[in-house]
């Protein structure tokens, strides 16, 4: 029986997912009308296109990982890893909006909504009940 607060990590996790690639869908033109501008990237043609596309997909695939692990198995190692990759989103966002980079149009506003969905979702992680939830399983000897 996996605990409630596991329960509201597997809910605002999976929507923070969700929102952050629909934020990328919206983004799509102008992620692919920046490559065009920038000769490095210009030069490749339709391999920078399938570039940014493979690297969306590697992200939602460890960030399903994660969850996988974290919300199925338990595991602590991979909160930790989802706990530095939110302190990273959060430090991203704040460098973002101090230099500019960070556009409040709608995909910046869902790339905001999505790092907040993930921030709430890993508090839920320390709450009392899924402590329980990362603890090693007690294993029973009868000798």
């Amino acid at each position: 029986m996996r605990p409630s607060s596991i329960i509201r990590f597997d809910r605002l996790y999976l929507a923070s997912i969700a929102v952050g690639l629909i934020g990328n869908v919206i983004e799509w033109p102008l992620t692919m009308a920046r490559l065009a501008e920038n000769p490095d990237t210009a030069a490749l043609g339709s391999t920078a296109t399938v570039a940014a596309g493979g690297m969306i997909a590697v992200g939602v695939l460890i960030a399903l990982l994660l969850w996988f692990f974290i919300a199925q198995r338990g595991s602590t190692v991979a909160k930790w890893i989802l706990v530095a990759f939110t302190v990273f989103a959060i430090g991203s966002l704040a460098v973002g909006f101090s230099s500019g980079a960070v556009i409040l149009d709608a995909g910046g506003i869902l790339r905001l909504v999505a790092v907040a969905l993930q921030t709430a979702a890993v508090v839920f992680l320390f709450r009392p009940d899924a402590a329980a939830w990362f603890a090693p399983a007690q294993v029973d000897e009868d000798i």
